[in-house]
């Protein structure tokens, strides 16, 4: 089971194109002139990757037809609902959401007030019929190679803080591109999320020189480097990048500026909505559980400043103490505020692709599979090296640190198979 099916294009019109694979149809960013209709592709994140022989691509395809069609029976069975066990309050949302009709935030902050677990069962269930609907049982599963855990910042939350006392790391050009060769080799990884604290070691140089190389493997480069200039993000997608995960945190203007001195919220903004008009599949999202920041009411305006970003994945994920921050005695949140979250984010924006965070698997180890079912449809494997993993501290009991990349990547495919998913592309 690879982590993307190969599909034939169908139709293209710069710089997008469609492509097909067993009937099912997804629009992708197309940036190779040289590609023409008929070609076998692997995309991934809405984003051409690389072209394939149409014999291996027909090989593969056959392969895989079978459990293809088998899983998609799975999924809607999973994400079928029972009409007559709905509340009458949900089952109104349900059928304004069927009718393409935007939910008004009051309507979402009603969704967002609930708390009885029977209640919150149905909405689950009501969000993740609503992906399946929208994507059919599409699932991304990104890698993520964490290159460096040197911070220039001082983030009240997070624990690679420059004020940080702990051990240090810093990948090679040429250990970077071998992680990804292996990723790529051994586990047919297609999207690679490289991340690092804000480290100006690397320079604009350095990594344009690293995205180049890793994009020559093969796989779509997806970076996650936090706020560097516009023009460090030009220059990047110059040489290759095609995806940016950059998180604003909060949409609340004083709390952002509290917990992450001495930047502003417009000032981070402004950057998101460069790189979106770069031309950058963008990634973007929040912290849930920031102090200021965590009644429900300022959790809706952080989905609905995501949503007004136009991403093309929503991120968030938990806010988890990491000691001898300023934060280190906060409370975690509940998985079922995230699970509520994930949910909310599904019903305000349908077609939205989200994304289960490592953070959530650490508040629970069965938190992949709930994510999953409560209308999440992406993933990312930890792809470090373990000489490196455990460094990159940026919460306290990370989860999946002691795991070989090999167990990581047999869970991901095993939960996958028993949720109906297949490793297709989710389109843009």
């Amino acid at each position: 089971m690879c982590y993307a099916i190969p599909a034939q294009i169908i139709e293209i019109k710069y710089p997008k194109a469609i492509i097909d694979y067993y009937g099912e149809k997804r629009n992708i960013l197309l940036d190779d002139t040289k590609v023409k209709v008929g070609d076998y592709v692997y995309a991934q994140g809405g984003v051409f990757v690389r072209k394939i022989p149409a014999s291996e691509a027909k090989k593969i395809l056959k392969v895989f037809e079978d459990i293809f069609f088998e899983l998609k029976k799975v999924d809607a069975s999973l994400s079928k609902l029972d009409q007559d066990k709905i509340p009458a309050n949900l089952l109104a949302v349900l059928q304004k959401v069927n009718l393409q009709k935007s939910l008004k935030k009051e309507e979402l902050l009603t969704i967002a007030k609930l708390n009885n677990p029977a209640e919150l069962s149905v909405l689950y269930e009501i969000a993740n019929h609503i992906r399946q609907r929208e994507h059919g049982n599409a699932s991304c599963v990104h890698g993520i190679i964490e290159f460096s855990n040197y911070c220039q910042n001082s983030c009240f939350y997070c624990g690679i803080r420059q004020e940080q006392k702990i051990p240090r790391y810093r990948m090679s050009i040429n250990e970077i591109v071998q992680a990804a060769k292996k990723a790529v080799k051994d586990f047919d990884f297609k999207a690679l999320v490289l991340q690092s604290g804000e480290d100006y070691y690397y320079t604009d140089e350095i990594l344009a020189e690293i995205v180049r190389k890793v994009k020559k493997i093969g796989v779509l480069v997806f970076i996650s480097i936090g706020s560097r200039s516009k023009e460090t993000y030009e220059k990047l997608y110059i040489a290759g990048a095609r995806a940016a995960l950059i998180r604003f945190e909060t949409s609340n203007p004083h709390v952002f500026q509290t917990l992450r001195p001495p930047t502003t919220l417009d000032q981070r903004i402004d950057l998101i909505k460069h790189v979106r008009k770069i031309g950058y599949v963008l990634a973007t999202g929040f912290i849930l559980g920031l102090p200021g920041d965590d009644s429900e009411e300022a959790i809706l305006n952080n989905i609905l400043l995501t949503k007004s970003l136009a991403p093309d994945m929503y991120s968030f994920g938990p806010l988890i103490p990491s000691k001898n921050t300023p934060l280190a005695t906060r409370s975690p949140i509940s998985i079922e505020l995230v699970l509520k979250t994930i949910a909310l984010a599904r019903i305000a924006d349908p077609n939205s692709n989200i994304l289960v965070t490592t953070a959530l698997e650490t508040l629970d180890a069965n938190a992949k599979k709930q994510g999953l079912l409560a209308g999440a449809n992406s993933m990312m494997i930890n792809l470090t090296p373990t000489k490196y993993k455990k460094l990159y501290h940026i919460y306290d009991n990370r989860a999946g640190l002691d795991a070989e990349v090999a167990q990581s990547v047999q869970e991901t495919v095993d939960l996958l198979k028993s949720l109906g998913r297949s490793p297709t592309d989710i389109g843009l």
